[in-house]
């Protein structure tokens, strides 16, 4: 039977008139019934009927894909792009997806202007929180063309909204969660991606405030930089865990859990260290499954590109501004009993 919004509403639970405020963006709705609506949306394969006047003039939406080391990322990232076509009416809105093959500056601008130069009317970005970047997104304002952000944010930049993780609970869960670990000697190893990306900055900050509070002082903390490579994580780790036999916790606050995992073991310790990792990787689930891990806190990066073009499309078709500047996307915990 094809899915209708009265069989999308029974389903969750909701009146018709609910179901109709989220397939149209519209406010005032519960954040989890606005979740459980569109999952149904979408396992439904439900079609909202749009305009034949908006099928018939396409929006050009820019979306910058970031290079990631892990392609985990850019499959979840893929997968929220797939899912927000599968949402909009054939022919409301094009895509065109500019995928960086690095992470310079200069690129990434290269990549913003050949979108301008193609005629996207808005754009979505990933993107270091630098003077560079906020200078082009300055100039993309004064163009009339908007910029929402998914993943690390611009906060002080002219971005109309930003579609993320709320990064200061997600460093606050990882230190709650290896402060119930360790003893009050034990020291930890926070690795990091690329500081200079808002999300990587505010995870690592507001580990080490909550962690303070837990009575974990920032002397216990040692602080690594590996850039998201795996060469420079594997070789930190190993070198931190031969050098200090009191390092007992590891926060994996970016990517490279693998180059952790081998890390560890190449260590050979007589003791166990205790690994909060974040995002449900590959990597990570095998972690998980082998006892390498303790946690992993997910952030949901499909739905962050997802919710990102709903934003920007919603800006662009109807003429509706976020009601928010930031839109969170839940932050879950796993272990090995939940996967």
């Amino acid at each position: 039977m094809k899915p209708t919004i009265r069989s999308i509403a029974q389903m969750c639970g909701v009146s018709r008139g609910t179901v109709d405020r989220v397939l149209n963006d519209r406010p005032n709705v519960n954040p989890e019934v606005r979740r459980r609506v569109l999952r149904a949306v979408e396992k439904t394969g439900y079609v909202h009927p749009r305009s034949a006047k908006l099928s018939e003039h396409s929006i050009p939406i820019g979306f910058v894909m970031t290079k990631w080391e892990n392609d985990y990322f850019v499959k979840q990232t893929q997968n929220g792009i797939q899912r927000a076509k599968r949402f909009l009416h054939s022919g409301e809105m094009s895509l065109r997806i500019e995928t960086m093959l690095s992470r310079s500056d200069t690129e990434y601008i290269q990549r913003i202007y050949d979108l301008v130069e193609a005629g996207v009317r808005g754009i979505i970005l990933n993107a270091a929180d630098n003077v560079l970047l906020r200078s082009a997104i300055e100039d993309l304002a004064e163009k009339g063309i908007p910029v929402v952000t998914y993943n690390s944010d611009l906060p002080t930049s002219r971005r109309i909204c930003h579609v993320g993780q709320d990064l200061a609970k997600s460093g606050q869960v990882a230190a709650g969660l290896l402060a119930r670990s360790l003893g009050p000697q034990d020291r930890i190893l926070a690795v990091t991606g690329n500081l200079e990306f808002l999300s990587h900055r505010s995870r690592i900050d507001a580990f080490y405030s909550h962690a303070a509070s837990l009575g974990i002082t920032g002397d216990r903390i040692q602080l690594e930089e590996c850039f998201e490579r795996y060469d420079l994580t594997y070789e930190s780790i190993l070198a931190a865990l031969k050098r200090d036999s009191r390092i007992r916790g590891i926060y994996m606050g970016t990517e490279s859990v693998s180059a952790c995992m081998d890390a560890v073991q190449k260590a050979q310790l007589r003791y166990q260290v205790h690994v909060v990792a974040n995002d449900l990787t590959p990597p990570a689930i095998r972690g998980l499954k082998g006892g390498m891990l303790d946690f992993v806190v997910e952030q949901d990066f499909s739905a962050q590109a997802y919710e990102a073009i709903i934003v920007m499309y919603s800006l662009l078709a109807h003429k509706r501004s976020p009601k928010n500047p930031i839109r969170y996307i839940p932050t879950s915990i796993y272990t090995k009993e939940l996967l």
